[in-house]
């Protein structure tokens, strides 16, 4: 057996160790997807996708020939190990895999003029990062402009290190937009109980309830109200097991601004400042700039 010294370089990840933590990043392997993408010499643009922009199933013309999109396609869901600032795009073309459109492949490419822009940014862990467990859960609704799906989005920071995200159209219409947060909620606070497990099994246990926070008050009062209201009873009962984890002190509801909501980066396209502010919260970082 051989010692390698540092990991450097794994599957695509290349890693940075500074005197203040390490870095994750991609660099190599973007640049790659981005050739594949005979994107080499475009403008890059600031964030991954439009405002508002709504992809559709069946707008516009197929294409001749899907390869290149499903190759583009794939590779950018790995690139989301360590860019998550891109999981929202990724989410909405790979939508489209089985039939997919040529409005479908221009949303593809300016992701990838996105990233050309921030090809060396990667996911930074603070040596000195707390061990608290935090979570943040937002959802579009009716996100889906062919079904009226909405779309989850959390993320689970320890300290303050992003260790874990979701971007997904959730399985079924939500009849309100307190219905699909209160969805999300329930995702959010699957995930915050294995964490907890995980970290207490790696000798790190929680002792203190995760914050998830939220910023639909409907929400939290139907999650944190012992009383089971008329409004709820056709959400299925696995989302009610959200009631049983904060009376249980797993969690706790704190209630946070939308402005502040970290999570929202997942659920929807943003302007460029606000991506920007949101990028920084997620701990995303330029290996070449100072740390």
């Amino acid at each position: 057996m051989k010692d390698l010294g540092p990991l450097q370089y794994f599957l695509g990840l290349e890693v940075q160790f500074t005197p203040t933590g390490t870095l994750l990043h991609q660099h190599k392997y973007t640049q790659d997807v981005i050739s594949l993408g005979g994107l080499q010499s475009s403008n890059s643009v600031f964030t991954p996708l439009e405002v508002n922009l709504k992809l559709r199933q069946e707008e516009g013309e197929f294409l001749s020939d899907p390869s290149l999109y499903w190759q583009l396609v794939g590779s950018l869901n790995y690139l989301t190990i360590t860019r998550p600032d891109i999981s929202f795009a990724v989410q909405q073309v790979s939508q489209f895999m089985q039939a997919p459109r040529h409005l479908h492949l221009a949303a593809v490419r300016r992701i990838l003029r996105y990233l050309k822009g921030t090809s060396t940014c990667g996911l930074f862990f603070h040596k000195e990062s707390s061990l608290q467990l935090v979570g943040y859960s937002d959802a579009d609704w009716a996100e889906c402009a062919d079904t009226r799906r909405s779309v989850t989005g959390w993320c689970m920071f320890l300290g303050n290190a992003l260790i874990s995200w979701k971007s997904k159209k959730q399985d079924r219409v939500s009849k309100s937009s307190t219905e699909s947060e209160y969805r999300s909620m329930s995702s959010a606070c699957s995930e915050i109980t294995w964490l907890r497990g995980l970290l207490g099994e790696l000798g790190f246990p929680q002792l203190h309830p995760t914050p998830l926070h939220a910023d639909n008050t409907s929400a939290i009062q139907i999650a944190a109200n012992p009383v089971f209201h008329e409004r709820t009873k056709h959400i299925e009962v696995d989302c009610h097991s959200i009631r049983e984890s904060f009376d249980k002190h797993v969690i706790t509801l704190p209630h946070i601004s939308t402005e502040h909501q970290t999570a929202d980066i997942f659920t929807k396209a943003l302007s460029r400042h606000r991506h920007q502010f949101l990028v920084d919260k997620l701990m995303l970082l330029d290996p070449l700039a100072s740390i």
